[in-house]
């Protein structure tokens, strides 16, 4: 009768071979010789039966699983390195599968959703802090996505009004005739420190010294999430999800054709889409399900509901958007001006450049983290 102990370290032999064994048949059924598989899947089965009756030949039977699982997948290939590369290799195609067919990442890079979900943010933040040094800033960073950022002068001279310039992504700004490249979501900041700069100097074109810092603040990481991309293969979109979609087919000189945007579906195929009184309006009703809509016109966070906008397609409670049958009608949750630049401007995005449905925010682990609702 073999030991307690002894008939655990036995299971424990025969689980191992086992792993070989399933390991070299899933890494070469697809090109090995069919006998040859037959074979390995014969000694499976009987170490299968050993490992648990406890009975049997185990000598023999796991000389004979070795033997066929090298003819099946040779040792001579099996080195450490050819099985991590192998193994990294399956787990990449794994995910690039669930990246295509299922489950998609994306991160929120500016503030149209707030304070649904968060685009890149700044807050004030005149030096380094206790951690934010080179040991400790990228843990801090990947627990909580914040992060201390300073751009300092390359060289000596005036700042000037007349040399800024940049597009929806950076700013540039031009001091002792070098260039100073600032992302768009440090506009606000920057603004803030460089009139600061200027009352202290009492002049509009402050003087930086070489190495002074021109901003200096705290960023905090957009929301990063998951999209489920097989949704809307059988259901379709409805009236309040956040979902992703590609701008391909948007007509706006903003707007590249390479990006993907994510807003609130506000207006369905066919309606006829206005805002009044800072309410959404679908062919002449007040939108006011599901019940985010109620949120988002009634509660402060939300700066007083939708808004129209000079410059847009919604300009006055009169102006309208018609949508055709395969479109819907986008907006930020933030439709202050500048904030979003959605559905007002550009109109209606067709079914099929949509990627599904936002579901998870997995990243960072601060207040939204969680189910999308």
């Amino acid at each position: 009768m073999i030991g307690y102990f002894a008939k655990r370290k036995l299971k424990k032999q025969l689980k191992e071979y086992l792993h070989m064994a399933r390991h070299a048949r899933h890494m070469r059924e697809d090109i090995a010789d069919p006998a040859d598989l037959a074979a390995l899947i014969e000694a499976e089965a009987v170490v299968l039966e050993i490992q648990k009756t406890g009975k049997g030949d185990v000598e023999r039977a796991v000389q004979t699983l070795e033997e066929a699982a090298n003819r099946v997948y040779p040792f001579a290939r099996k080195t450490p390195m050819m099985e991590w590369t192998e193994t990294l290799i399956v787990a990449l195609g794994a995910a690039m599968a669930i990246r295509a067919f299922f489950f998609q990442p994306f991160k929120i890079p500016t503030g149209s959703m707030q304070p649904t979900l968060n685009g890149i943010t700044v807050e004030q933040q005149a030096e380094p802090g206790l951690f934010d040094n080179p040991l400790t800033k990228f843990p801090k960073w990947l627990i909580t996505g914040t992060s201390y950022k300073e751009i300092r002068a390359k060289a000596s001279g005036r700042f000037m009004q007349r040399n800024v310039r940049g597009d929806r992504d950076k700013i540039i700004i031009t001091i002792g005739g070098k260039e100073h490249k600032f992302p768009s979501y440090l506009q606000e900041e920057l603004r803030r420190q460089i009139a600061e700069r200027s009352a202290q100097q009492r002049t509009s074109e402050p003087y930086y010294n070489e190495g002074d810092v021109i901003v200096a603040a705290k960023v905090i990481a957009g929301d990063h999430i998951l999209v489920n991309k097989m949704k809307y293969n059988w259901m379709k979109p409805e009236r309040g999800d956040i979902s992703v979609f590609s701008t391909r087919h948007l007509d706006h000189p903003q707007i590249r054709k390479d990006n993907f945007y994510i807003k609130r579906m506000v207006g369905l195929p066919g309606e006829k889409i206005q805002i009044q009184n800072h309410r959404l309006v679908a062919d002449g009703e007040v939108v006011s399900e599901p019940p985010m809509f109620e949120t988002i016109a009634t509660d402060p966070k939300y700066s007083g509901g939708h808004s129209t906008t000079p410059g847009s397609r919604l300009e006055t409670a009169d102006d309208f958007i018609q949508l055709g049958e395969d479109e819907y009608l986008m907006m930020g949750d933030n439709t202050k001006p500048n904030m979003s630049l959605d559905g007002r401007f550009f109109g209606g995005v067709p079914r099929n450049d949509f990627q599904g449905p936002a579901i998870f925010v997995y990243w960072p682990f601060r207040d939204h983290w969680g189910v999308v609702r």
